[in-house]
């Protein structure tokens, strides 16, 4: 009996740490377009690193849009790590920001449940700075909204198009030209951020999604 227990007592162990390391191979992925689907990220991280188990992005409960961040789970540890490289990959025009998913342990309280990656005991809590409202892009005949971006307002793309290439050519003419006006990059935080501002693309990728990332960045 003695030697059973003995023998018991060293297995239980091992089992709870494999279970953890299963269910810690998720990445926070922030930074996303509203318009990323789950099917978009799921080929992206697995034709870049593989070995992708689920991914969830979190959708608010009242106007069921993203909310601009999501939790991609590995089956492998080669997989997670692989993720954890892809940092400031561009995506729908966004620069994705990644990170380790933190854990938070299953008795916190229910509120926190529409932060959460579904799938595992313990829940995964979402990074503290995504309290923080998002900017949203939006069609100015489509959507209500906030703020105008088009021309000729003073956030309108000065490349066109055609004649200064095709659209993602022009979003990265913009996104450089933007980063040398340091008047509109403060403006930028002040008057966009956290608002829904509206050009005519959507929902295509656009100068917006670059203006929505210059607001939204800490």
């Amino acid at each position: 009996m003695s030697t059973s227990n003995n023998f018991s007592s060293k297995r239980m162990p091992q089992h709870n740490t494999n279970t953890s390391m299963n269910q810690s191979l998720s990445v926070y992925v922030g930074n996303l377009s509203f318009n990323t689907t789950e099917e978009d990220l799921n080929a992206f991280f697995n034709e870049k690193c593989g070995h992708v188990k689920r991914v969830r992005i979190i959708y608010d409960k009242n106007t069921q849009q993203s909310r601009g961040f999501s939790f991609v789970n590995f089956n492998t540890i080669d997989g997670y790590n692989a993720a954890l490289q892809l940092e400031n990959r561009v995506l729908d025009g966004r620069e994705l920001r990644i990170s380790p998913a933190e854990t938070k342990n299953s008795s916190s309280s229910s509120s926190n449940n529409t932060n959460t990656f579904a799938g595992a005991s313990n829940s995964t809590a979402v990074p503290q700075a995504t309290n923080k409202p998002r900017t949203q892009v939006v069609h100015c005949k489509k959507s209500t909204y906030d703020v105008y971006i088009g021309r000729p307002s003073d956030w309108g793309n000065p490349f066109v198009i055609g004649k200064d290439g095709d659209r993602a050519d022009v979003i990265r003419k913009y996104r450089n030209w933007i980063m040398r006006q340091p008047d509109l990059l403060v403006r930028a935080k002040k008057e966009l951020r956290g608002q829904r501002i509206a050009c005519w693309c959507k929902p295509e990728a656009c100068h917006g999604d670059v203006l929505a990332e210059i607001a939204d960045a800490d």
